[in-house]
């Protein structure tokens, strides 16, 4: 049996599969869904679900966990390997801790939904759901554009004369550079700063900052037009070769950098000049690597990559030093100022510090979101993304701002059944 009729609401786009033999259990699912205005397509046994998913896209499969004769997780394999970006879940009366874990570790299944059910969880569900097809989808769409530029970069190199569309608009000196538009750069710097946020949202949260408080920097220090640009470039690029290392080391040094190995710091320490040689194909952003080399750099000459001294660092690339360390520290702006101001003559030079205090109440910080671990969380905090019990159950949404309360009660249900530690709020 299937239904491909549904009603077209604002999540109308949105096709759902739903494999369930019991009818009275799936009209019952199908109509909750479209009511909220979900595309819903129904089958009864797990041939018809494995057509199905052959044949069509589903941002959505919703299974049982017997379908006929076939076991669900077995059903969802078969959906992940037809379209890996659907998203999976499993329906149950009951599943052990050792399958679900299992099955969350092998990326099998997103959530599972117990029967019976409560309408209000599967909605917040599926809007979970719908996200987490998105975010994939947009993750993918980047790493793409990132693997076609790359291919473009190398057939510049070796000499190669691109003739396709993307060619002509990037455009080529002649010697393995990529020349781009203003509205080329501009996506492209977009681009950068949304795969930071993919790989970990904290450095998202660090360049968005830290360009909102270099325009006003700029316009402090009366900055050209073109000296501003350049250092808004660096702000947004200075951190783009962290993505090639992995994201445990990567989250260990921002949160204490003593956490890491002396191996993990030495690739910690060369991210300023790759990043600066992943920026060389384009000659737009030229004049940000010395910027980007120094952004390490330490005033007493203790910093890296090249342990430069004093004014030996580029006047912009102290400058940046001072506003991402400040961008990076969420505690409030006068605590974070004694901490940056206490290093003075050490990590910092002092008058790159005065130009930022000076910048920091002209500055309208844009909102972002941050890592944190869940004992961080603080009465206030508002998430940045729903957190969840060991069993998929939703405890709070993306959005909710916390009250005291809140944050005891989830301390005090990691204290029986642990939560993932890591959370995202809004900062």
């Amino acid at each position: 049996m299937e239904s491909e009729a549904g009603s077209f609401g604002s999540d109308g786009d949105v096709r759902v599969l739903i494999a369930e033999e019991d009818e009275i259990v799936l009209n019952s699912l199908k109509n909750t869904l479209q009511s909220e205005g979900y595309y819903v397509v129904t089958v009864t046994t797990g041939g018809e679900a494995l057509e199905r998913v052959r044949m069509e896209t589903y941002q959505v499969a919703i299974v049982d966990q017997k379908v006929g004769d076939m076991d669900g997780l077995e059903i969802l394999a078969g959906v992940k390997e037809q379209n890996e970006h659907t998203t999976r879940l499993l329906l149950t009366n009951g599943i052990s801790v050792s399958e679900f874990k299992e099955s969350i570790d092998n990326r099998l299944i997103f959530r599972y939904l117990t029967k019976p059910w409560l309408n209000e969880e599967v909605c917040m569900t599926m809007r979970t759901s719908v996200d987490n097809y998105n975010m994939l989808f947009q993750n993918e769409t980047l790493q793409s554009r990132n693997v076609q530029l790359n291919l473009k970069i190398s057939e510049l190199q070796s000499g190669g004369e691109g003739e396709d569309d993307g060619a002509a608009a990037a455009g080529s000196d002649g010697g393995g550079q990529v020349q781009m538009g203003a509205a080329g750069t501009d996506a492209m710097v977009e681009g950068i700063v949304q795969m930071l946020y993919t790989y970990h949202p904290n450095l998202k949260s660090c360049a968005i900052r830290t360009m909102a408080m270099v325009k006003t920097l700029g316009e402090i220090l009366e900055m050209s037009g073109k000296d501003m640009q350049i250092l808004l470039w660096a702000a947004a690029l200075a951190d783009v070769s962290l993505l090639g290392i992995d994201r445990p080391i990567i989250r260990r040094w921002m949160r204490d950098p003593e956490k890491c190995t002396d191996e993990e710091m030495e690739l910690i320490k060369k991210h300023p000049d790759q990043s600066v040689e992943i920026l060389k194909a384009f000659p737009v952003f030229e004049h940000t690597a010395p910027i980007i080399r120094s952004h390490h750099e330490n005033w007493d000459k203790t910093g890296y990559p090249q342990g430069l001294k004093e004014e030996a660092i580029p006047w912009e690339g102290r400058l940046l030093r001072v506003a991402m360390d400040f961008c990076n520290k969420h505690s409030n702006n006068v605590q974070a100022m004694n901490e940056i101001e206490a290093q003075s003559s050490a990590l910092y030079d002092p008058d790159a510090i005065r130009a930022v205090a000076k910048a920091i109440p002209l500055t309208k910080m844009p909102k972002g979101e941050r890592e944190i671990l869940l004992i961080e969380l603080k009465e206030g905090m508002v998430l940045g993304r729903d957190i969840h019990n060991s069993n998929g159950f939703l405890l709070f949404p993306k959005g909710k701002k916390l009250s005291d309360a809140n944050c005891n009660k989830l301390f005090g249900i990691n204290r029986v059944s642990p939560l993932n530690p890591y959370v995202l709020v809004v900062c």
